[in-house]
Formats: C-alpha cells, sequence, structure tokens
C-alpha cells in the first residue's frame, strides 16, 4: 500500500512528463496505460500536463426543470470539502449524465472554487463555458466541447465510477494529460514507472538515431530497433530509481 507521501513523490516526478512518454514508459514495463478516446479535448493545451488524483461525481445540467432546483448541491460542497483535506492536487472527474452537449457542466465560478480548494484539473465528458475566464483563472480542464448555458445543476454519486471518453475512472485513480490525452497510470508499475520513463527517452534517442539512417536496409532497421528495446527493458530489471 502506498503512503500519501510516496504518491506525493511520483506526482513531483511525473509533473514535467508527457502523457505520451509514460505511455511508452509502461509498455517498456510490459503493462498498460487505460486511456480515453479522441472525444475528449484538452481545453487548456497551454497549461503544463495535469497529474492528481481522481475525485469523481456525476452531473445531469440539461434535463429541463425549475431554474431554481439545484439537487444534491450538498454534494457539490461535501466534494469541495473533500479536495480541501487532500493532501494530494486533486483532478476533479464529472460525468455528465444528461443531454450534456446541451449544457455546461464547467464554468468560472466553480473553476475558481475548485482552484482554491487546491485542485489541479477538471475532466468531464461535457462541455465548459466561460473557457477565456477559466484558463485566466489557471484551471487546467479536459472536456467534450464548449456550451453557453445549463439548466439547473443535480449532483449524484460522488466517489462513484464514472465514464469518461471511453475510461471508467474510480476515486483514487492517479490521472495524467496534456494535450494528447488523459490516461489513468495503474498502480502496478508506480514502482518503476519514474525508472522507465528515464530508460524510455534513452531507447527512444537511440531509436531515432537508427531511424534516420539510410545505409541500412530496412530489416536491419527493425533488427536493431528491436534488440535496443529489449536492452533497455532488460535493465528495468538491472537499475533502481530511489525517488
Amino acid at each position: 500500500m502506498w503512503t500519501t507521501a510516496q504518491k506525493r513523490v511520483l506526482i513531483d516526478c511525473l509533473a514535467d512528463s508527457p502523457t505520451a512518454l509514460i505511455c511508452n514508459a509502461y509498455a517498456l514495463i510490459g503493462s498498460h496505460s487505460p486511456c480515453t478516446n479522441w472525444s475528449l479535448k484538452n481545453l487548456t493545451p497551454e497549461f503544463p500536463a495535469m497529474i492528481g488524483e481522481a475525485i469523481t461525481i456525476k452531473l445531469d445540467c440539461s434535463s429541463p426543470d425549475s431554474p431554481h432546483d439545484n439537487a444534491g448541491s450538498d454534494l457539490w460542497n461535501k466534494m469541495v470539502e473533500q479536495i480541501e483535506a487532500s493532501e494530494l492536487p486533486s483532478v476533479v472527474v464529472i460525468e455528465s449524465i444528461g443531454l450534456y452537449e446541451n449544457g455546461a457542466v464547467l464554468g468560472d465560478g466553480m473553476a475558481k472554487t475548485m482552484l482554491v480548494a487546491g485542485a489541479a484539473g477538471c475532466v468531464t465528458n461535457g462541455a465548459v463555458r466561460d473557457l477565456a475566464d477559466v484558463k485566466k483563472a489557471g484551471l487546467k480542464t479536459f472536456a467534450g466541447g464548449c456550451v453557453v448555458n445549463h439548466t439547473s445543476l443535480r449532483w449524484s454519486g460522488l466517489g462513484e465510477p464514472v465514464k469518461i471518453a471511453g475510461l471508467t475512472i474510480k476515486t483514487g485513480d492517479l490521472l495524467h494529460g496534456d494535450g494528447d490525452g488523459l490516461i489513468i497510470l495503474p498502480e502496478n508499475g508506480w514502482d518503476r514507472v519514474v525508472l522507465a520513463c528515464r530508460l524510455q527517452l534513452s531507447y527512444e534517442k537511440a531509436a531515432h538515431v537508427v531511424l534516420r539512417r539510410t545505409d541500412l536496409a530496412v530489416s536491419e532497421r527493425d533488427r536493431l530497433i528491436k534488440g535496443l528495446f529489449k536492452k533497455y527493458r532488460d535493465m528495468l530489471t538491472t537499475e533502481t530509481d530511489d525517488y
């Protein structure tokens, strides 16, 4: 069982890594990092990569009803309290369960509330409005797109698994995302993924040298690339990375 302090170090070590590099590092380990599909967009690609621990909740913000009927608002408050209590950066993951293309799940007010509480970012299969102000506030945001309005907010499912862009996310999952997409970092690779990222970078540099050579037949380049991959994969069993 990983302690909060160990998770914090892992998060710090991976904060400046590209998400694609981490995907490749898991492949070097022999594992797989589940990812969202193309329907999820990074709406703040100018920001650094997002990494943090997921807090999940569900929201219907598009079903017609009274504009004053905000059911389950106590769940929103509890979620904010969870963000404040966490010793790790939180990623708020909101599954939109209404006709989400017709309702904005996140606006600048909610973004500022999340940031003040200590959130690193927000992920939703729904839509966002006030995007310019969300960016000014500084919240890293992944969503399906932008929509200008919403109906009353019906919160539910705090802490339950949610489905976002083909990916099932649970509270407590470690998430990493940038302009290429969003992944879950499987726990069975936490102890080796930082070292694997370092070795993967070295492998890619060496492999790209081979790929640029014009004096080799295709079959020879393929043989060398496979040999390099095996070399760096084997190094995972002989090297350690005390982070």
